[in-house]
């Protein structure tokens, strides 16, 4: 029944999904690729919320309004749902309603991971917090000898991670001479030392 009204899209790379302050017409579920949110602050910087990738939901919306701005890290493919129609949908279907349920359980809990990560005064423990948490989040970009692929810049990932772009990379530097990744490039990371990474980002 969902697929009767949902429409897939294809947004190319670096290309706006949705803006900040928009009429929230629509949710999107993602099929392929990655996504990131972000505010603009006051002064002007980004301030990237959330990073999405596949069978992520996103659009999320206050008083009918887009609450973030969503722009596609890659090439995005997305079923786009109307909200209005899927309300509909959820009144008739309780098994749906259980599963977008669950799907938005899933979304929180990475939201409190991610306050969890800003908590740390360690900008190691961060880093290590935040390639735990993509590896966990996007299971399409782990190959088979623990690479993670991070299509994301390292401004955007010092955004999310609450720190400069220098502390990023001095973060990854020492993760790297612990012996917990190996860095294969700017946007590859191999694991060599899960538990060791672990117990780096539970340090305070």
């Amino acid at each position: 029944m969902l697929m009767s009204i949902a429409q897939r899209i294809d947004v190319p790379r670096n290309e706006l999904v949705y803006s900040k302050g928009e009429d929230a017409h629509f949710i999107y579920n993602i099929v392929e690729g990655v996504a990131k949110t972000y505010q603009l602050q006051a002064e002007g910087d980004k301030c990237v919320t959330a990073f999405l990738f596949s069978h992520d939901l996103m659009g999320l919306s206050h008083r009918g309004l887009y609450v973030s701005t969503a722009r596609a890290l890659t090439s995005l493919s997305a079923f786009r749902i109307p909200v209005v129609r899927l309300k509909e949908i959820l009144e008739q279907d309780a098994r749906l309603c259980a599963g977008l349920l669950h799907k938005l359980c899933d979304k929180l809990q990475c939201f409190q991971h991610h306050v969890i990560m800003l908590s740390k005064r360690s900008a190691s423990a961060r880093i290590a917090s935040f390639l735990l948490q993509i590896e966990q989040a996007d299971v399409d970009s782990v190959a088979g000898d623990g690479e993670i692929i991070l299509p994301m810049n390292r401004q955007d990932i010092a955004s999310y991670a609450g720190l400069s772009v220098e502390a990023v990379s001095r973060s990854l530097h020492s993760l790297e001479s612990e012996g917990a990744i190996m860095r294969r490039g700017p946007h590859r990371v191999c694991i060599l030392d899960r538990e060791k990474l672990r117990r780096l980002a539970k340090v305070c």
